[in-house]
């Protein structure tokens, strides 16, 4: 057997009679193996996700596959034809994303910084609380070969809060995919401000798990550094509506007390300094020119 390519769009029909769609391909190899799902573009305008998904599955030759590698394609295609940030991915998609990771034993799912976004790149590394599992998921986020590793694990829901708010994301994590199917699962996150994959930063990351995880042959390729695990994170929103101008860039480092930018008013008075609450590293920033009122500014990381 020599392997081959299948091509199709997974379909849902939404409660408004409209069809939403996922294009899908999927590499039979010619050996039998395992089977991984790697999704691209949940948020459509994470285009270096999309871009390194697609590369794979142009390029991979089945013949050298072993076991069975399906490929969301344009995860979020409504997302990604309107040009929208930050769409949520609605019932629709993910059953579609639930029926492609089926008979998998492993999931990526790529993401990173959106149009207003700048992204250090780091892998978030899904735990289940099962040691078998959760070391495979450690060796997946090793292996994509990025210097930072976040861990992600669901603890239940957060107690009730009157506000109807929900705890920060990295405190209370939601339960995801890899929780209900019971198989690890890496998020990479890189890319940022409309980019491509030009440095192939995500495709050799995911080519690298296939390689460590048997899909593919040849060499693993070994991290150039340990990666850190992040730890302590800081959140920094907007104290007022206004005009963002960052003073400092994703990946770097900076000091308690140092400014890392201003919100003004249209008129150029500063309603806000932003000061770094620690010695951190700039993971995550707002790049875009306008910020509501508790909006997002930039996160930083800590390590332990």
């Amino acid at each position: 057997m020599s392997g081959w390519k299948e091509n199709k769009f997974v379909t849902r029909m939404t409660a408004e009679g409209k069809e939403v769609c996922i294009p899908t391909g999927i590499i039979h190899g010619s050996q039998a193996g395992a089977q991984i799902t790697i999704y691209g573009g949940q948020h459509g305008t994470e285009y270096c996700g999309i871009d390194a998904v697609q590369r794979l599955y142009r390029e991979l030759d089945a013949a050298d596959v072993r076991g069975t590698i399906v490929c969301g394609l344009a995860t979020h295609e409504e997302s990604l034809l309107t040009w929208t940030q930050f769409a949520p991915t609605t019932p629709e998609i993910a059953t579609m994303m639930k029926e492609l990771a089926q008979g998998s034993q492993y999931l990526i799912n790529c993401h990173g910084g959106e149009f207003s976004e700048g992204m250090c790149p780091y892998v978030i590394c899904r735990l289940l609380g099962r040691g078998d599992l959760d070391q495979a998921a450690v060796t997946m986020a090793e292996a994509f070969g990025l210097p930072y590793i976040s861990f992600s694990q669901y603890h239940g829901e957060p107690p009730p809060d009157p506000s109807g708010t929900r705890p920060a994301w990295w405190l209370w994590p939601r339960k995801g995919m890899a929780d209900e199917l019971g198989i690890p699962e890496i998020t990479p996150e890189v890319g940022q401000k409309g980019e491509r994959d030009e440095q192939g930063i995500m495709f050799d990351g995911i080519v690298n798990v296939l390689r460590q995880l048997g899909f593919l042959p040849g060499p693993v390729r070994p991290p150039v550094q340990k990666p850190r695990i992040i730890g302590e994170r800081f959140w920094i929103t907007a104290s007022e509506q206004g005009i963002f101008f960052p003073e400092v860039d994703v990946c770097q480092d900076v000091a308690e007390g140092q400014r890392l930018g201003l919100v003004r008013d249209y008129f150029g008075n500063v309603l806000q300094e932003v000061v770094s609450p620690a010695d951190a590293k700039v993971m995550n920033l707002n790049v875009g020119l306008p910020v509501k009122k508790d909006g997002f500014l930039l996160w930083l990381a800590q390590f332990r």
